[in-house]
């Protein structure tokens, strides 16, 4: 049957759109995997160092029988085939795939964190997040994903320019 599992991408340099359709096929195409859901795509501003371009953002559904950790290594796959290369914190990406939460598991090792960390502190996690699973509730935070985009918007934060299709 599967899970739901909540993935953010996000990307500044090159095609980002098409980075993102070519991953959100690639992520479809796994063992035990469908796409059930993708959120409009967003632009926000770099969190990190000046200069750099704006970010597109998006959050897919994923309805999986992997388990996170493999989850993961194939999504870090994904990125590195798409010429994603750590380096700079916060600096210019061709694509990074967070896993923000799969099912309800709780997580909090140095490989895995789950729900995502800091999800709750992302307008451009949590505008798309309700575009897809906007009754996703956080196992440790005991809200919505609605409840905690209106958090974020009540403490001053402004939604994202409207969003766009892929």
């Amino acid at each position: 049957m599967g899970v739901n599992a909540l993935i953010g991408l996000g990307g500044n340099l090159g095609d980002v759109r098409a980075c993102f359709m070519q991953a959100r096929d690639a992520l479809a195409g796994l063992s035990g995997s469908r796409l059930s859901a993708s959120s409009l795509l967003y632009s926000s501003p770099p969190m990190g160092p000046a200069g750099q371009p704006d970010f597109l953002n998006a959050v897919i559904r994923l309805t999986t029988t992997l388990r996170p950790e493999q989850l993961l290594g194939h999504m870090q796959g994904i990125e590195a085939q798409h010429g994603r290369v750590r380096g700079e914190h916060w600096g210019p990406r061709t694509l990074d795939l967070d896993l923000i939460a799969h099912g309800d598991a709780v997580s909090d090792t140095p490989e895995l964190a789950l729900p995502h960390p800091h999800m709750h502190e992302r307008i451009f996690v949590l505008q798309p997040l309700c575009d897809v699973e906007p009754r996703w509730f956080h196992p440790a935070m005991g809200k919505t994903a609605t409840q905690l985009l209106d958090t974020l918007l009540v403490r001053g934060n402004t939604r994202l320019p409207e969003g766009r299709t892929w």
